[in-house]
């Protein structure tokens, strides 16, 4: 479940944000809400919001200030801010805001900001899978794996918490993980494309692993990479 909490004085945009959110995506969201900047404090320090969307005139601490008190706690909450003066949402650009929104607000506009907002948080920080490890059930996200190494009948998955070994084939992760940014750099490593450092030659450096490149997927590997990273990949 994607967390997004939704900052604004106005009561009745509060009610009207939470409908459409629940109404649209209430099978992926919860939704949470507050009146004041120093409430978008409070909250996120148990709530944890995925995303804000932030008023920016708001009593006492206004949304620029509450922005940038949540960015010291937390590089990768997204950011979009709500106000009904274009020239204030240029201060998003301080705290890496995401977008804007104008009010009054459009229904099918504000639809396609949580869309936006959603893929980010996907792609930053990625999707939740279970892998039936040797030690039972295991969560993790997509995106704190490094690479898939296949061994035999195994495979091996290199994360950022140590390395699990699951029963499967490269071939059937590779369908499933493909959209979110992982490629073959040979026949048995199935890559990451997020935690790719350098290339050296036949060489690819992936977090704090080393890996080779084959000679017949070097130029394919290159080209998804350079795709990769055109679409805003991270």
């Amino acid at each position: 479940m994607y967390r997004i909490l939704i900052a604004d004085d106005e009561g009745l945009m509060l009610e009207a944000f939470k409908g459409v959110i629940l109404a649209e995506f209430g099978d992926k969201c919860s939704v949470e809400t507050a009146k004041t900047g120093r409430a978008v404090i409070e909250k996120a320090e148990t709530f944890h919001p995925d995303i804000v969307f932030m008023d920016i005139d708001m009593p006492g601490r206004n949304g620029i200030e509450a922005s940038r008190a949540l960015r010291e706690r937390n590089q990768s909450i997204v950011l979009l801010f709500v106000t009904n003066l274009a020239q204030y949402a240029i201060a998003g650009y301080e705290v890496d805001a995401l977008d804007y929104i104008l009010k009054p607000i459009n229904y099918f506009s504000f639809k396609l900001k949580i869309q936006k907002a959603l893929e980010t948080v996907r792609r930053v920080q990625g999707t939740l899978l279970t892998i039936a490890s040797d030690h039972g059930q295991q969560l993790v996200r997509d995106s704190e794996i490094f690479y898939i190494e296949v061994q035999g009948h195994n495979l091996i998955y290199h994360t950022l918490h140590g390395d699990l070994t699951a029963t499967g084939t490269l071939k059937q992760i590779e369908a499933q993980l493909k959209p979110s940014g992982f490629y073959r750099c040979n026949y048995c490593y199935l890559v990451n494309l997020r935690h790719v450092g350098f290339l050296d030659g036949s060489e690819v450096t992936v977090g704090q692993y080393k890996l080779q490149i084959s000679r017949n997927r070097r130029k394919e590997f290159l080209q998804q990479l350079t795709q990769f990273y055109g679409r805003g990949g991270r």
